[in-house]
């Protein structure tokens, strides 16, 4: 499908003519519900940690406090937590740490044993300060919901051809009741089916570990090394 055909097949839903065209179109109708389906998009690729909005990203250290190499990735979205790693040491870095614990860091005479990391604003902070050429990688979820229909990912809807990079059946659910809701038409079924589809369609994404109560993993059969690089 297309944002041409989301649109058609809502403006059937809600009881609208079929538009011939989206972006272009000057019917009030149509340009509300684009910028509903931009809303859409948006909201939905907040909702829950899609597994094809997740990626990763690698940046080489300089010598210094601050990074000046990360080149921050222009889709990012939001962190995902516990995939801050020092590829190069084979080791987990400690943060990002609150604004309270790098203060407290910064006032030590000691840097702390174990690469830290905090974020001030655009800028990523270490301590101890890195050797140059170290790799930092971790995880991110994209904020490019949507693509060209050549293929290019991007964050909003921008032509007819357009086409979801999540669900579109879920977009359409969205849309359609986000509308009802814009012109104060009872919507609430609407958004508890679209609710409801949207869990579904999350707990469906990915497959899910096996949760060990035990702590020790099945997979982890005699002696278990704690984490991080250990040099004999």
């Amino acid at each position: 499908m297309s944002l041409l055909t989301i649109i058609q097949h809502v403006s059937t839903r809600i009881g609208q003519p079929r538009p011939t065209g989206v972006v272009a179109a000057t019917e009030e109708t149509v340009q509300r519900l684009l910028e509903i389906a931009q809303d859409e998009g948006r909201e939905l690729a907040r909702y829950g940690d899609w597994k094809v909005l997740r990626k990763s990203h690698t940046f080489l250290t300089t010598a210094t406090e601050s990074q000046t190499n990360t080149h921050t990735p222009a889709d990012l979205g939001s962190y995902l937590d516990g995939t801050f790693w020092n590829r190069t040491r084979q080791m987990r870095l400690n943060g990002p740490v609150s604004s309270e614990e790098w203060h407290r860091l910064k006032a030590m005479s000691s840097a702390p044993s174990i690469d830290t990391f905090y974020l001030e604003g655009t800028t990523w902070l270490m301590q101890p300060v890195p050797p140059a050429g170290s790799t930092i990688a971790y995880g991110y979820r994209s904020n490019y919901w949507c693509k060209s229909s050549g293929g290019t990912a991007q964050e909003a809807w921008a032509a007819d051809t357009d086409t979801g990079i999540l669900p579109e059946r879920l977009m359409e659910l969205g849309i359609i009741w986000r509308y009802r809701q814009s012109r104060g038409m009872d919507w609430q079924t609407d958004y508890d089916k679209y609710s409801f589809q949207v869990q579904q369609a999350l707990a469906a994404d990915s497959p899910h570990g096996v949760i060990d109560m035990s702590g020790t993993s099945g997979e982890r059969i005699g002696i278990v090394v704690p984490e991080f690089n250990w040099t004999l």
